[in-house]
């Protein structure tokens, strides 16, 4: 009698501690999922954000008033920043805007030129639309032709045309206020201007 009532107390044991690795089991393949479905979310909204932030990239250089005027640009952006409403239910969830960045010492907002250089004549092309008024004209002083140099029989010096090409560093914050998702994306952009029209480079 002892020894049955023995094997069920055993018994009875065994099974328990199958339970508790089960429930174990199970517990810990929930927080996976759970951690999965946490990394998944976060990848999401970290998506979702830098998708707005390139959306805002694309808006600001669709013009060259941010190589031209980045000042007030800079603040027209920030005034009035470019929205996203993610998920659809009319409230507007991702804001951008240009923060204040750090380059070699210099904290500054917005777009930052990085390099001008004039562009020769000679690299320019007049059948090109976009070449044409690059071009100088004689009444301008600047003829686009070369300078001779040494007494009429020296060297000819190529003389630079109307336009200068400039490179640019932009930086765009995109913040989900749902979420607390923060992004910032970088994108570095060249672009044609006027030299006259030429900013103070960092």
């Amino acid at each position: 009698m002892r020894t049955m009532r023995a094997q069920r107390g055993s018994t009875l044991l065994v099974v328990m501690i199958f339970l508790l690795i089960f429930a174990i089991m199970a517990a810990a393949a929930f927080r996976g999922s759970l951690t999965s479905a946490q990394a998944i979310g976060n990848m999401q909204w970290r998506n979702e954000a830098i998708v707005a932030a390139n959306d805002a990239i694309d808006r600001l250089i669709s013009t060259a008033d941010f190589a031209t005027k980045a000042g007030a640009t800079t603040a027209a952006v920030n005034l009035a920043p470019f929205q996203v409403d993610v998920n659809g239910d009319g409230v507007n969830d991702i804001s951008t805007s240009l923060p204040v960045v750090t380059v070699d010492g210099v904290a500054k907002a917005g777009p930052r030129c990085r390099r001008a250089e004039p562009i020769p004549t000679k690299d320019l092309d007049p059948a090109l639309d976009a070449d044409k008024g690059c071009f100088g004209s004689s009444s301008s002083g600047s003829s686009g032709l070369g300078i001779e140099v040494g007494g009429g029989i020296g060297t000819v010096v190529q003389s630079p045309s109307l336009c200068s090409n400039t490179e640019w560093t932009i930086t765009v914050r995109a913040v989900d206020a749902v979420t607390n998702t923060s992004v910032d994306v970088v994108q570095g952009v060249g672009v044609r201007v006027p030299t006259t029209a030429v900013p103070v480079c960092d």
